[in-house]
């Protein structure tokens, strides 16, 4: 494995581990079971930077590309009949 795919998955897991850490530290701080809208804001851009780097999105992104091009297959049919 390359040094930068090394790099990035621990990066992943990195961010991925201070995202619960958040989380948690979230619900004890005062006041307790309330998570501030900043806390909240800070987690979700953890989790999506693990995400784009385990390549989450390029998941969705192929699906599109793969719809899209079955949509212009059947739009091509229906100009021939």
């Amino acid at each position: 494995m390359k040094t930068t795919v090394k790099i990035q998955y621990f990066i992943a897991v990195a961010a991925f581990i201070a995202a619960i850490g958040f989380g948690v530290a979230g619900f004890c701080t005062p006041p307790p079971g309330e998570v501030h809208d900043s806390v909240l804001y800070l987690i979700a851009q953890f989790l999506l930077l693990t995400a784009s780097i385990l390549g989450v999105g390029a998941m969705f992104a192929s699906q599109k590309m793969s719809i899209q091009k079955k949509l212009m297959k059947n739009e091509g049919k229906e100009e021939e009949v």
